[in-house]
């Protein structure tokens, strides 16, 4: 099943199936208590009115995690003492394992896992493409090119917005390298130009306005680890993203088709700042990056995976024991090898 379109859906278990499991055989007065455990709190919504399955609240008192339905867990931090057997526990994650580390101790604790990866129980992401029709669902689908030049009036090359300066990933080397070949204009802490965060939409205005290329470059090398920096800052932006994150199959699986440019398709960043420059000089290639427009929506930050945790937890004694052998190993792997084409 593609996540195109859907910024948290099941994926491994078929959301149909557990709506009718619901409708059908589960107790749909009884309240499902959810309690997050860590001292990291989700950074999605914990609302359940509204869900198809509602009947879940939350409880915060630590000490009584046992008589919590559903521990979540958000760091670190899990309980330690045997956990009563109907107890199900969720792994809720949405930074990278090089940023937040799942200890080994969880072994095969976890039943349920919500992250970014779109081998997640649920996946819960920072944004997804949402076509208009069913046809427009296919990656390698080209369009017409817009009636509208992108390009006109943009007098400026390569903007970055940055502000984490120490990053897991080769970024910052890749844009010392770049840097050699083609002006980026960095903004944040790592560079010597301003655009606060609470001026976002003068910063957006002023990427949409001048910039015809923004890197969004991952803090991390990961399976499937793809942030605001691509959906937010760039898609919404009428620039062209330059990505370095998740692959390039991985990319094309969330990603408009033909809407980005992934630092593998280039040995080294001579090359890709020669791409660049053609680009710069061609309207119609670099309006091509923007034919998409029209045969679908971005959606941002719009994850509520809530409704499908609640859910799951209504019918999940009804398919069966659920469980990760090793979800510390399922979730580091996802790492483990990345590298880029290029390297310093």
């Amino acid at each position: 099943m593609s996540s195109t379109g859907r910024c948290s859906s099941l994926l491994n278990l078929q959301r149909e199936k557990h709506e009718y499991l619901y409708d059908s055989r589960a107790n749909r007065n009884e309240i499902k208590k959810f309690l997050v455990y860590g001292d990291r709190q989700p950074a999605v919504s914990m609302d359940f009115s509204g869900c198809y399955a509602s009947m879940c609240k939350m409880i915060y008192n630590r000490t009584d995690w046992r008589e919590a339905d559903v521990i979540i867990i958000t760091d670190e931090i899990y309980p330690l003492d045997d956990r009563p057997s109907s107890q199900i526990w969720m792994v809720l994650v949405h930074e990278s394992p090089l940023h937040l580390n799942i200890v080994e101790g969880l072994g095969d604790k976890v039943n349920f896992t919500v992250t970014y990866r779109l081998d997640s129980t649920i996946y819960s992401s920072y944004g997804a493409y949402k076509p208009a029709t069913l046809a427009d669902y296919n990656p390698s689908r080209r369009y017409p090119l817009p009636s509208r030049n992108y390009a006109k009036g943009k007098t400026k090359m390569v903007a970055w917005f940055v502000s984490n300066c120490n990053a897991k990933s080769p970024r910052n080397q890749y844009v010392d390298e770049l840097s050699n070949y083609i002006s980026i204009d960095i903004y944040g802490r790592c560079g010597f130009k301003e655009c606060l965060r609470s001026s976002e939409n003068e910063c957006f205005e002023l990427l949409r306005k001048d910039y015809k290329f923004y890197l969004s470059f991952e803090n991390s090398l990961c399976k499937d680890y793809v942030t605001e920096k691509f959906f937010k800052n760039a898609l919404t932006n009428d620039v062209i993203p330059i990505v370095m994150g998740a692959s390039i199959e991985e990319y094309k699986m969330i990603a408009p088709p033909y809407s980005f440019i992934h630092v593998d398709e280039f040995e080294s960043p001579a090359k890709l700042a020669d791409y660049l420059y053609y680009l710069n000089k061609n309207d119609t290639a670099y309006n091509e990056y923007f034919a998409w427009h029209g045969h679908g929506v971005i959606q941002n930050w719009i994850a509520q995976p809530q409704c499908d945790m609640c859910l799951l937890a209504h019918t999940a004694h009804l398919i069966g024991p659920s469980w990760y052998s090793d979800v510390s190993k399922w979730w580091n792997d996802g790492c483990v090898g990345r590298k880029l084409r290029w390297s310093s």
